[in-house]
């Protein structure tokens, strides 16, 4: 592995001056341990889950370089730097985050190692498998039950609910690591739930719940799978025990955090079965059902009697009421910010080319604050905001954008022809052609094609 370093210290030289400006001792930590990596999903992607297939990969920093493996058609301007390894740059292809991307007209998982979070090298890379997954989903799992974003934005936020969600996830993981003899019990009560919860919350929002655990738990079953077999100290067994597991029963009363408590959610139910069936991933794949359907349909609970819920209903209250004020607080908070106000209402809707939705707060039905991602376009105009906290206007659906509005510093704007051209801080890149612009003190409002 030192030869490789000192070999891609070389490389690096003889690529020019923009990648040697790019180059951090990070990049060399990553870089090193990418080939060892795609050993260890080799070796494991088997016995993790049957019939896997490993698709293309690409690790990378924001604002620095991107390392692609395992890509069937590389980008003209990739630079083969080892075996398989190419080399390009993030910002040509707008990576972000741990997701996937069409590089080349290829599905490839990705994941960002320039965050500080990561306290090893093994949860970022079990989060890269995780990924590798959904891309497998994607591409060969034809039948399988996605969520749909648009109905987290309107989620109830119903303080019933969240008190037997709440009841139901302690329950969920009392299955996976509480007194075996309790078992049965556990699995009624938590079936129980789901039934008094549907009466609540309707049949499609319960069935948003069934499809995010559906994608998501088999990913998080293999991120898990993965940090289990090649964890290396005692901080990544603290961290096994407090993401897949602690922290699915950690209090929470807003649709902001559902989606994230579907991953575990999910993974559990995948390791529950795991527990009591061999090989069940391939039927499971193969059935067309929910993961939570499924799991009933193998496990058989019973409906049962829930037991006095008070305390959780008395949380449920006062917290969700402090939930829905935070909506109003921060969208009041987006609107006090300093710079140019820009109003830019579309004259047809946009396409909907991407949008974070676990980092998506729905202000009400129609008005939805961004903090993470946004990304909009018609041709060759283009609206991509990451980082960045700007406000969309709906009309039903979170995918049909009538409005947007941002703050940004008035040097940051310019015009050309009849182009608006707005590019801030590596996080606002704007150019769309306006058929009307009119300004009012520090606001622009502008019609969009």
């Amino acid at each position: 592995m030192k030869s490789f370093s000192f070999s891609l210290l070389i490389v690096f030289s003889m690529l020019g001056v923009t990648y040697a400006q790019q180059f951090e001792p990070i990049d060399s930590v990553f870089i090193n341990s990418l080939l060892n990596f795609s050993i260890n999903i080799e070796k494991i992607k088997d016995s993790v889950w049957p019939d896997m297939k490993i698709g293309p990969y690409c690790i990378f920093r924001l604002e620095g370089p991107a390392f692609l493996l395992n890509h069937s058609d590389p980008p003209i301007n990739a630079k083969l730097i080892n075996d398989n390894i190419y080399l390009l740059n993030q910002s040509d292809y707008g990576l972000f985050g741990a997701t996937q991307t069409l590089i080349n007209g290829v599905l490839t998982a990705h994941n960002d190692y320039g965050q500080q979070f990561y306290s090893s090298i093994n949860p970022f890379y079990a989060e890269l498998f995780h990924e590798l997954h959904h891309v497998y989903q994607r591409n060969y799992i034809k039948n399988l039950k996605f969520d749909n974003p648009a109905d987290l934005l309107t989620y109830p936020e119903n303080e019933r609910n969240f008190a037997i969600k709440q009841y139901e996830n302690t329950l969920l993981l009392e299955m996976l690591l509480g007194a075996p003899e309790k078992f049965k019990q556990n699995l009624n009560l938590f079936f129980t739930c789901r039934i008094k919860r549907e009466e609540i919350i309707g049949t499609k929002y319960l069935d948003y719940e069934k499809g995010a655990e559906s994608i998501e738990g088999p990913a998080m079953f293999c991120e898990y799978q993965y940090m289990k077999q090649f964890y290396t100290n005692i901080i990544d067994q603290e961290y096994i025990q407090h993401r897949y597991f602690y922290s699915l029963t950690e209090p929470f009363y807003s649709r902001n955090n559902l989606r994230g408590k579907c991953l575990l959610t999910g993974l559990v139910q995948c390791l529950i079965l795991s527990k009591h069936f061999n090989d069940w991933q391939s039927e499971y794949y193969s059935s067309g059902l929910f993961l939570y359907d499924y799991f009933v349909k193998k496990m058989l609970p019973q409906e049962a009697i829930l037991a006095d819920l008070s305390y959780e209903r008395a949380k449920a209250k006062y917290f969700t009421s402090i939930e829905k004020q935070r909506h109003v607080s921060n969208y009041e908070t987006f609107t006090k910010q300093t710079g140019i106000k820009l109003i830019l209402s579309f004259k047809e809707y946009p396409e909907f080319r991407g949008f974070d939705p676990m980092h998506a707060e729905a202000i009400n039905d129609s008005t939805t604050l961004h903090s993470t991602l946004l990304k909009l376009g018609k041709a060759d105009n283009t609206l991509s905001i990451m980082n960045y906290k700007a406000i969309s206007t709906i009309a039903d659906q979170i995918w049909f954008v009538k409005t947007v509005e941002i703050f940004v510093p008035e040097e940051s704007i310019s015009f050309d022809n009849n182009k608006l051209i707005i590019s801030y801080n590596n996080t606002v890149e704007i150019k769309w052609t306006y058929v009307n612009r009119l300004k009012k003190g520090n606001e622009y409002e502008f019609t969009l094609e």
